[in-house]
């Protein structure tokens, strides 16, 4: 079943919904992707800071749909967070951020073939 009421192909029962994710840390701070045909839903980022980090942030951009959106966490306490987006348009341009902190971004998107 095809999300956001938008079938980019005849949708049987049999369709595929495949998760997506992004990943960055201090090694690899920025990660990018982007949505396919059908976009995505259940978006979501989860971070995780280390006690004693100097400026932790966490940042997402999401750009799609004609409008952009930005998101981000500063001057974070330790542990762990999450931080929910729910839809993603077709075709957007997904930039996950993180500083003095680990990151990652999931969602899912439907596939058929």
């Amino acid at each position: 079943m095809c999300y956001m009421g938008y079938a980019p192909c005849w949708t049987p029962a049999w369709s595929w919904v495949l998760l997506n994710e992004l990943e960055a840390d201090s090694k690899d701070p920025t990660a990018a992707a982007f949505t396919g045909q059908g976009g995505g839903s259940g978006a979501i980022v989860e971070y995780l800071v280390d006690k004693g980090a100097s400026s932790p942030a966490v940042e997402v951009d999401i750009a799609g749909g004609g409008m952009t959106t930005t998101w981000k966490a500063t001057d974070v306490a330790a542990g762990f967070h999450a931080h929910r987006f729910g839809g993603l348009p077709p075709g957007a341009k997904i930039t996950l951020k993180a500083t003095d902190a680990m990151a990652r971004l999931r969602w899912c998107e439907p596939v058929c073939c």
